[in-house]
């Protein structure tokens, strides 16, 4: 399903949007997802796949930086400190997929 690229007047109507995707998405990602990992025979087969969430969620944190920068540059306050909790949380993330990632390898 695609984003719209509307926005809704009412926090409600958003949360209904976010709810119906994952209610509709989630089902077909999940089979996608259990499928890909039970072709997987070792750790190291894991590990491109954790580098890869790594490099999706470096993605999602440079644009969220730009979200709060620009958030901030139209007065925005409470929004750029929202994200700036997210930022935390994605950044928080990416060190423990890339602990993960580091794990897959035959090094202790």
């Amino acid at each position: 399903m695609r984003t719209p690229n509307i926005a809704h007047p009412f926090a409600e109507d958003v949360h209904i949007l976010i709810d119906g995707y994952a209610a509709t998405d989630a089902p077909r990602l999940s089979r996608k997802h259990t499928r890909d990992a039970q072709r997987i025979a070792t750790s190291q087969d894991i590990q491109p796949r954790l580098v890869h969430i790594h490099r999706q969620t470096h993605d999602m944190q440079l644009n969220v930086t730009a979200l709060k920068a620009q958030a901030a540059t139209l007065g925005l306050g409470s929004l750029a400190d929202q994200l700036e909790t997210v930022l935390t949380t994605v950044h928080r993330l990416m060190c423990d997929v890339a602990e993960a990632a580091a794990a897959t390898t035959s090094e202790p």
